[in-house]
């Protein structure tokens, strides 16, 4: 077996032979003369935030949707696989550390080093890695894609000559078509993967000095996850939070110390400061630091990094080679509606290729296709496509459509609602592939709120449709978030990393994904327009007043953290005690809200309490300090908002879940009194009974 990546040139060409290659009218071709004159023919001008949502890459539709969460759910469970058993067994690393290097005195450093790894390893949540270095490599990704498209202008699915293609290319793509800019994006390296890890940017003859810092990147940043993964369960494991027999700290300590160093300077000068930084116990330190410049756990990574990325090829690989198949195949069944006339007016598609949406009664979990009724909070709703079905509560999808009525006319000048079954079963499958619940949690409404009192501010950076804070009665509240290909057409501007903050000017709020290494990329967009702002850059005069509020854990070992704490344009930084506060749950649109009270746990409706400190970072430009001077009425002002003490939205919520209660219990009492009559008429009657007026009545008639 070869000890390297495979080569550039020969995955390219597996994907080509999987995805695109083959027989060619079984394919998309892709004409480059074609795109090209696109290019000079795009007289449309297309809406700026449509163009920076789908900058990245191009639209989607349920189809290709099913099958990316497929390969993704198929890639997590493999990857979850790869970091258990990385790591050999205790026994068998001991046999080979005897049998090979008995006398050696690194060895029995090794020794000691493999032990404890081993046993703190098989404590790391394999889901928590993937969780947040996912969104960490989309935006290494992300970052390669817009360097190549500055010298290839606008990408294929964004060059329009009408509103017509806008619906068609955008609105309404069609597998065939998604399928071709994909594989054009690929081999030009300007299209960017959503959810799949991808083993290379673009192909060799391309530019292959981007490939080679990529996959060196995607290395630093699964080492930079490991490490602060290693770190919570080593404190865990000490702390004796989990159920391993770890040695005591003072023997593993002792053992490395009595050891002779191995090399002539420390074996410590090769470690990152960063490493470890924020713990703050020396023996602690100590031993992560030998953990980590160890020979075992260099291998440990080195061999995790190489089977990821083999992972990501083949994968990838099946994902183009399930969107060709698919894509033949809808082309043929469409061929075989043409012809045989089922195509209903208006071109309206009469297959089955919409989402069917049902709502669900949850006293006897029933579906029906009628209306919602009025201030009925608890039912939920059934968006069903391709054999999956996906929930969303009423409230949600409320609010879901009247984002997408306020951005449409906006965009296009007309309402479409056709498009909404399947845009919400897109956007419910793409939000529901992402790990971790916690990673999608958002600081409470009541907070947004006081940051637009006080500072004026209109923007949340790292939201999504779910949970974006909505003015009901229309507003102009705007948000970033990280799919701007399903996004958009609820009214995201894409990606954080794609706003001209300067061109906007004012206060911008930030509660970005816990990545350390994604907290840093965050930070470094941040600092850019900070620094070109700054009076020192000569352009002091007329620059607006740029602020950015930044919610973050208050995780010292995060260099993410150390990066805000560190920054010259930090105002002040605040602490909210962990007890003291909430956060919006991550899952909230899929859960009902009988559901939210029933796993509360401490939380207060579709809020829950939070997990940690969080840390509130204020960076401002010598403008936003001279027009938002930062106080103590600040922290107080958020440690109000932050513990919903005043919060109408949690008020209304809590009124809901009393009526809902009440509504409950008239329902089992009715429910219990008519099982009582049905038993009652079931019994044997009595011999005698008194005849009733109505009885005399017939009889007499009778007589008569």
């Amino acid at each position: 077996m070869e000890s390297h990546i495979r080569g550039d040139e020969d995955m390219f060409a597996l994907l080509e032979e999987m995805g695109g290659g083959g027989d060619a009218s079984s394919s998309p071709t892709i004409d480059k003369n074609s795109i090209a004159d696109n290019k000079m023919k795009n007289t449309f001008t297309m809406p700026r935030t449509l163009e920076q949502a789908f900058q990245l890459s191009p639209p989607s539709n349920p189809d290709v949707e099913i099958i990316r969460h497929r390969n993704h759910e198929k890639f997590k469970s493999d990857f979850y696989d790869l970091v258990r058993n990385c790591v050999p067994r205790a026994a068998a690393a001991a046999s080979n550390a005897s049998t090979k290097h008995q006398e050696s005195p690194n060895s029995q450093r090794n020794q000691c080093i493999r032990s404890v790894l081993q046993l703190v390893w098989r404590q790391m949540p394999a889901h928590s890695i993937w969780e947040r270095l996912q969104f960490s490599l989309k935006t290494l990704e992300a970052g390669c894609v817009r360097d190549n498209q500055k010298n290839s202008g606008l990408p294929p699915w964004c060059c329009l000559e009408n509103e017509e293609q806008l619906i068609n290319h955008l609105l309404c793509p069609s597998v065939q078509q998604i399928h071709a800019w994909i594989l054009h994006g690929k081999q030009q390296g300007i299209v960017w993967e959503p959810l799949l890890l991808v083993p290379a940017i673009s192909s060799q003859d391309i530019n292959d000095q981007t490939n080679q810092g990529y996959r060196r990147n995607t290395f630093s940043l699964l080492e930079e996850e490991v490490k602060f993964q290693f770190i919570r369960s080593f404190k865990k494991c000490i702390g004796h939070g989990s159920k391993v027999d770890l040695p005591s700290v003072d023997e593993i300590s002792s053992t490395l110390k009595s050891l002779p160093e191995a090399n002539s300077p420390s074996h410590i000068d090769g470690l990152k400061k960063d490493d470890i930084t924020g713990i703050n116990n020396e023996k602690h330190a100590f031993i992560l630091q030998n953990i980590f410049i160890s020979q075992p756990f260099k291998k440990i990574l080195q061999k995790l990094h190489k089977k990821l990325m083999y992972l990501a090829e083949d994968t990838y690989a099946h994902f183009l080679s399930d969107l060709k198949k698919t894509s033949v195949r809808k082309a043929a069944e469409e061929q075989q509606q043409l012809n045989k006339g089922k195509k209903g007016k208006g071109g309206k598609d009469k297959s089955g290729s919409v989402p069917k949406i049902t709502f669900i009664d949850k006293d006897d979990d029933t579906s029906t296709n009628t209306g919602l009724k009025k201030n009925d909070a608890d039912r939920q709703a059934r968006v069903t496509f391709g054999g999956l079905s996906m929930k969303i509560n009423i409230d949600h999808m409320q609010k879901l459509e009247r984002l997408h009525k306020r951005t449409l006319p906006n965009i296009l000048g007309a309402d479409k609602p056709s498009s909404f079954p399947r845009l919400l079963f897109t956007l419910l499958l793409r939000y529901d592939a992402l790990e971790g619940a916690g990673l999608q949690s958002a600081i409470p409404h009541s907070v947004f709120r006081f940051l637009r009192n006080k500072f004026g501010c209109k923007f949340e950076g790292f939201a999504s449709p779910f949970n974006c804070f909505d003015l009901k009665q229309g507003g102009d509240s705007e948000f970033g978030s990280a799919f701007g290909d399903t996004d958009a057409w609820f009214g995201s501007e894409g990606s954080f990393f794609g706003v001209d903050f300067l061109s906007k000017g004012g206060c911008f709020q930030a509660n970005p994904p816990f990545a350390s290494e994604f907290m840093e990329y965050m930070y470094q967009r941040m600092h850019h327009f900070l620094a070109m702002t700054s009076a020192d850059n000569g352009i002091y005069e007329g620059v607006p007043p740029i602020q950015f509020v930044i919610f973050v854990p208050a995780w010292a070992e995060s260099s993410g953290w150390q990066s805000l704490m560190s920054s010259p344009f930090l105002a002040k930084h605040c602490i909210i005690d962990q007890k003291n506060h909430y956060y919006a749950e991550g899952t909230q649109h899929r859960r009902s809200q009988r559901e939210s009270n029933a796993k509360d746990g401490g939380g207060k409706g579709n809020y829950r309490i939070a997990s940690f400190d969080t840390s509130v970072f204020f960076l401002q430009n010598a403008v936003a300090k001279k027009k938002w001077p930062l106080d103590d009425k600040v922290q107080v002002g958020l440690e109000k908002a932050f513990a919903l003490t005043e919060d109408e939205e949690v008020k209304t919520s809590s009124a809901k879940s009393k009526k809902l209660s009440q509504k409950s219990a008239h329902r089992q009492a009715k429910k219990t009194t008519t099982q009582q009559k049905v038993i009652k008429q079931q019994q044997p009657e009595k011999k005698k009974r008194k005849k009733s007026p109505d009885g005399v009545k017939k009889k007499t008639l009778m007589s008569g």
